[in-house]
């Protein structure tokens, strides 16, 4: 039984992560195309083993909702290096906001609703 027990418990938990490493969205063409165009932009560093970044998903999960016109992209750090020298990211749990070429906003470790809400309006 315990066997069992612990064989769903790892299926559930391998599952979580990989429906977030699904969610990382993160390509250059993308960002660049998003800045040429003026629009507000969001980027997470972030990493599954990270308790501050799956803090700020909850925040950025509900800001995705409450932002409809603005863009949200992940990667996954320090997996995706060359984005992240790319960003000039040198922590995971950084979240940048853009509008258009110009980054408004840059957080490390920000896990408040309320300063996330803040850094995202910079650009909107």
């Amino acid at each position: 039984m315990k066997k069992i027990f612990l064989i769903f418990f790892l299926l559930l938990s391998t599952n979580a992560f990989s429906s977030e490493e699904q969610r990382l969205n993160f390509t250059v063409k993308t960002f660049e195309e998003a800045k040429k165009n003026g629009e507000t932009i969001v980027v997470t560093a972030w990493n599954k083993y990270c308790g501050t970044c799956k803090k700020q998903k909850v925040v950025l999960d509900q800001a995705e909702k409450d932002f409809k016109n603005v863009l949200f992209l992940y990667y996954s750090h320090p997996k995706m290096k060359d984005v992240a020298k790319y960003l000039k990211i040198d922590h995971r749990s950084t979240i940048l906001v853009y509008k258009g070429n110009e980054e408004v906003s840059r957080t490390i470790g920000q896990v408040d609703r309320s300063s996330i809400y803040t850094s995202i309006q910079k650009g909107v």
